[in-house]
Formats: C-alpha cells, sequence, structure tokens
C-alpha cells in the first residue's frame, strides 16, 4: 500500500494481516480487501491495493464484480477501484498492526502478511510479529491462572 488513501485506518507502515482463505462471493459492503489493479508499475507487474468495499454487483450468469474507493479518497478511481474480479481478489484485511514497518526503506509500503506469509516484510518485521503472538499467549495464560 502506498500513501494515505486509508487514513486513517490503515497508514502507511502499518502492517496487515489477510485471510486469502475467504472466498470472493462473501464480501460485503464495508469489507477492507487487498488486490491487484489493472494498472501496472513500470516492471509489469500489477499494483497491490488495499481499499473498502463500497459496491457489489451480482451480474445474472452468477458472477460478481466489486467496486471500492479509499476511505480518505473522495470518490473511487476508475481503473483501479472498479471493476474488481475475483481474479484480482487476495483477500480480507482481518487485522492491522499500526506502524509494523517504521523504517524509510519502506517507502510508504504497508507490510502484509497473508496467511502467515509476509510480503514487503523483513526480518525484523517478522520478528516483531512473532513477539506480539507469544505476548497475548503469555498474557492469557497469566490471566487464566489469576482468574481460576
Amino acid at each position: 500500500m502506498m500513501g494515505d488513501s486509508m487514513y486513517p485506518n490503515i497508514r502507511s507502515n502499518d502492517g496487515v494481516i489477510v485471510d486469502s482463505h475467504l472466498p470472493f462471493n462473501n464480501l460485503r459492503v464495508g469489507d477492507i480487501i487487498v488486490f491487484n489493479s489493472y494498472d501496472t508499475v513500470n516492471k509489469g507487474q500489477h499494483i497491490v491495493i488495499i481499499h473498502r468495499v463500497v459496491q457489489i454487483i451480482n451480474e445474472r450468469q452468477g458472477g460478481r464484480i466489486i467496486g471500492t474507493k479509499g476511505d480518505a479518497n473522495p470518490d473511487s478511481i476508475p481503473g483501479i477501484d472498479y471493476p474488481i474480479f475475483q481474479q484480482n481478489y487476495i483477500g480480507k484485511v482481518v487485522f492491522v498492526i499500526p506502524q509494523l514497518g517504521t523504517t524509510s526503506a519502506d517507502n510508504g509500503v504497508a507490510n502484509i502478511i497473508i496467511n502467515g506469509v509476509a510480503k514487503n516484510a523483513s526480518y525484523n518485521d517478522l520478528l516483531v510479529v512473532a513477539m506480539i503472538g507469544s505476548a497475548v499467549v503469555v498474557a492469557g495464560y497469566i490471566y487464566r491462572k489469576i482468574h481460576k
């Protein structure tokens, strides 16, 4: 993710955890999704976008077309936010980790963790995620022991 199009919910350098197993047909208006846009960067790769679902069109043939918009954007951007088909869909954002990637080398790219596999993340970023996860497990164990 480049920039602050999802501000204030997701900011540059935030990490996101994405569920890529949630079916495209189960998406609802209001969900935040990760998808490949049709616009390509200079190297010919699709741009990965994180935006909120604002429109769902169900076709007669059973297909589905999704429209999205960045929370901070005044409108959807044609060619980027619409149309989004199942083949563009990567997954649904299920959790945001504030300031996971805080180095200037990130150039505003959010770290994306998809089903436990990090994309655009450094070793230190993964270490932070592991530490947070471990702390949650230990805190839960201590809480259960105290409140037994």
